[in-house]
Order: C-alpha cells, then sequence, then structure tokens
C-alpha cells in the first residue's frame, strides 16, 4: 500500500513539472515578439559598448641571459656559477616590482624618454631554474611601447647593481614593435554574449510569470479558484482562411467546424439543460471577466447546440457597446436591434430573425436578436422595465434564452442583465485573464442573487 502510495505520489510531481514546462514553453512562444526585442536590443547595445569602449593594448617583450660579472680567482666551479647565475636573474626579477614601486626606474626612464611619466606597465618575469629573464611594456601605443623597452634595457641594469651586484645581461630575442594587439576586436562575439543575456532575460521573466501568473488552465482550476463547477471545455479548433479578408467562423452549423467541437458543445448542452430541468431555469446569461475571451462564440453556439437538440431558442445580443454575434453568424452589420428596440426605434417583431433568416436550416427553432448599433453605455437601455418585458416575451415563445452580455469584470452591463436570467455561465479563456480578475467579476454577479451554473473553459 505504501509503495502504491509512494509511486502515485512520484506520478503526480511528474505530471506537475511536464505541466510547468508546458506552461514555460506556451508563455515563452506567446513572447516571441519580446525575445527578439531584447535579443536584438542586447546585441547591439552590446556592440556599440564594445566599439566605445575597445582600446588596444600592444606589449613589446625582451629575453636576456643574466650572468654575474666577476674578477679571474682561479679555476671557477662551473656548477656553481651555472647556479649563482640562476639565483642572480631570480633574484633581479625579484627587485623589479620593488624598484618599480619606488619610482626609481620609472624616474629614469622618464627622463630618458624625456617624458613627464612612463607610459603603459612594466613588469619582469624569470623561467624557472633559469638564467633567462623577460621584461615586457604594455601600452596602447605599439611604437611608445617598444621605446619604452629599449629604455628600460638600457637603464635598468645600473638600477639593480645596487641590489644584486654588477651583471651582465646579453639579449637572445626581442619582439621589436608591436604588430597585432594583445586584445584584437571582437565586436561580433561581444554581439553574441549580448543577444545571449537578452534572450536569457527573457527566459528568466518567463519563469517567473509562470511561477507567479495565476490563471486557469485546466478544468480543475475552475473549481480551485472560481469556487464553481466546470460546465466543459471547448477544444481548439484550427480553419484555414483562404485570404486575409475571410473572416473565421467557428460556428457549429458551419461544415468544416470538427466533430470534436460538435462534442464539446453537446456536454455542455447536456448541463444545461439539467440545470434547466432540476432548477426551473430558462434565461441564462452567458459573459466572462474580460473582453477577448471568446463567450460571444459560446453563447452563439450554445444556442445553436440547443436548436440542433430540438430546442425552442432565442439569442439575444446583450452586448449593446460591442454586438458581435451578426459576425459570428455571418449576417450583415447593418439592422436594427436591441437597441433600436429599447429606444422605442423599432418594434420587436421587426428585429427577430429566424433561422431562415441567419441562413440556417429552416427546422431548427432558432431566434436570434441582434444587438443593432452600438452604444457607449448600453447600462441605462439594458436597466429599463421595457427590457424586462422583452424577455418575458421571448420566454413565451422560448424554451432556453441565452443573453449574450458584455464582460461582468469591465463593465456594468452584466450586472443590470442579471436580474432578468435565471443562471449564469461564466467563460474562462484558457491561461488569459488573471484569476483575481475573474474574481472580480463573479463578485460583481454575486451581488445580483443569480445563481453562477458553472464556469466553461475556452481553449479556442
Amino acid at each position: 500500500m505504501a509503495d502504491q502510495e509512494k509511486e502515485k505520489s512520484q506520478e503526480l510531481g511528474l505530471i506537475d513539472i511536464t505541466e510547468i514546462l508546458s506552461d514555460y514553453l506556451r508563455i515563452f512562444r506567446r513572447m516571441w515578439a519580446w525575445v527578439l526585442i531584447f535579443t536584438i536590443l542586447g546585441a547591439g547595445l552590446s556592440y556599440v559598448r564594445a566599439r566605445l569602449q575597445y582600446q588596444p593594448v600592444y606589449t613589446a617583450s625582451a629575453t636576456f641571459t643574466v650572468n654575474i660579472q666577476r674578477e679571474q680567482q682561479g679555476v671557477a666551479d662551473t656548477g656553481s656559477a651555472s647556479f649563482f647565475n640562476n639565483s642572480t636573474a631570480e633574484q633581479m626579477a625579484k627587485t623589479f616590482p620593488y624598484i618599480l614601486t619606488s619610482g626609481v626606474l620609472k624616474r629614469k626612464v622618464a627622463k630618458d624618454m624625456k617624458v613627464d611619466a612612463v607610459p603603459g606597465s612594466i613588469k619582469a618575469t624569470v623561467a624557472e631554474n633559469t638564467n633567462l629573464l623577460t621584461i615586457s611594456v604594455t601600452d596602447q601605443d605599439a611604437g611608445r611601447a617598444y621605446a619604452t623597452l629599449k629604455s628600460v634595457e638600457k637603464n635598468y641594469p645600473s638600477i639593480s647593481e645596487v641590489i644584486v651586484g654588477k651583471v651582465n645581461m646579453e639579449m637572445l630575442d626581442e619582439t621589436g614593435i608591436p604588430a597585432e594587439p594583445d586584445n584584437p576586436k571582437a565586436f561580433r562575439k561581444n554581439a553574441v554574449k549580448g543577444a545571449a543575456a537578452g534572450l536569457l532575460l527573457v527566459m528568466i521573466w518567463t519563469g517567473i510569470l509562470v511561477v507567479t501568473r495565476r490563471t486557469v488552465r485546466k478544468e480543475s482550476d475552475i473549481h480551485r479558484w472560481m469556487n464553481t463547477r466546470c460546465l466543459g471545455t471547448v477544444l481548439e479548433v484550427h480553419e484555414k482562411r483562404r485570404s486575409r479578408s475571410t473572416t473565421m467562423r467557428m460556428i457549429l452549423t458551419d461544415p468544416k467546424v470538427e466533430e470534436k467541437m460538435q462534442e464539446s458543445f453537446r456536454i455542455i448542452r447536456n448541463k444545461i439543460e439539467y440545470n434547466a430541468q432540476e432548477y426551473h431555469m430558462k434565461t441564462f446569461l452567458v459573459t466572462s471577466a474580460l473582453a477577448g475571451e471568446g463567450k460571444s462564440t459560446v453563447a452563439v453556439n450554445l444556442a445553436l447546440s440547443l436548436a440542433q437538440a430540438g430546442q425552442r431558442v432565442t439569442l439575444v445580443d446583450c452586448d449593446l457597446r460591442h454586438p458581435t454575434d451578426r459576425q459570428i453568424l455571418g449576417i450583415e452589420e447593418n439592422g436594427v436591434g436591441l437597441r433600436e428596440v429599447l429606444e422605442h426605434k423599432a418594434k420587436l417583431k421587426e428585429c427577430l430573425m429566424k433561422a431562415e433568416d441567419i441562413g440556417l436550416d429552416p427546422d431548427m427553432r432558432m431566434i436570434f436578436l441582434p444587438g443593432g448599433k452600438t452604444i457607449s453605455d448600453g447600462s441605462d437601455l439594458l436597466g429599463t422595465e421595457l427590457m424586462g418585458r422583452i424577455i418575458e416575451k421571448l420566454e413565451e415563445i422560448s424554451d432556453f434564452v441565452i443573453l449574450d452580455s458584455a464582460p461582468a469584470g469591465l463593465l456594468t452591463d452584466a450586472v443590470v442583465l442579471a436580474q432578468y436570467a435565471d443562471g449564469a455561465a461564466f467563460v474562462v479563456r484558457k491561461d488569459f485573464a488573471r484569476v483575481d480578475y475573474i474574481m472580480d467579476g463573479m463578485e460583481h454577479l454575486a451581488e445580483s442573487n443569480i445563481q453562477i451554473i458553472g464556469g466553461i473553459l475556452n481553449g479556442v
């Protein structure tokens, strides 16, 4: 039993990691524009900075053998003489930093070169267990570095003689005037590093979003964050466009729509029908927290699905600020609708469109009331007594009335319409609106005491 629980916990951990990686990749792909901007910006800044800060550095060096100069006093011990010469070279290298620090050599070289201060840097190194001493001068000017080296060669022995005795320095090798800088130009390399840094910054940013950004990503999140059940998930459906001017219509009556979308709305329809029968509901409000979550597409297809099942359905586009149901159904934009009825500019019968008027099968018992011309603020019209009477008339001729409302998290229209509806379905687009925005929209609806029957996860 313990082994099974352990295996189950390991599987859940693996699922969590997989979901995190999947969320990371999805958000990272969504941020492609930022990836491009930061990569180009990083590469450009690094390239410009490298060019502005670039200063060539040249090193001129010379290698010498160091030998002690002493008077002839019998036969010399060759081995001891060699050891003493090696020690002399090492001693000269050790005294070099002191001589430089004290400024004795620099002053003498500066005087010799007729300058106020020695340009560049000077150092000396000795090969281990040898009498080879290398003096090098580094400067931003190749000719000046070589001139400084020649002056050091000339003046260094006389200064070190005070410490290690009289020595003889014989040159073995010299670079001459350096032809190439020690730090060659690497502007492209710097640009690549900058681009990599920009890409890394976006990757870190994406990771922070994955960890901190709370959105609804799966059906269980609806119950977790919204404290309501999930009525169903609208699966992602792709449809190729023949041209840019062609509007993509994702409605159930379109023969191009895949079966999985039909099945998605059948599941949602069954739950709506259950609520209608169990709790004596007839009018349903469809809304969302923010614009762009697909609530109008869901409302239209829910009405179509109910009509396909033989129900008498009336779809009302109550989003007077941005009515889109006409476009989704493929109907011409011009025409009167709910707004004109509420303003007493048209009669209700004149605005109702039957199935054949919408281009649907005449046997489908569906009626559509479009929104009409747009208005900046439709809440005042929707809150009138006339709106209540319109809903009552539609309920008399329908089994279901679907009210497509403006987003509840942004506007008061949904709250006003809630007084006419028996229940509300809250559409949530997958990984779109933040949880706090969704909760704000649901709280606004809760103030009207409407029953929220569940959420619909829109993955389209």
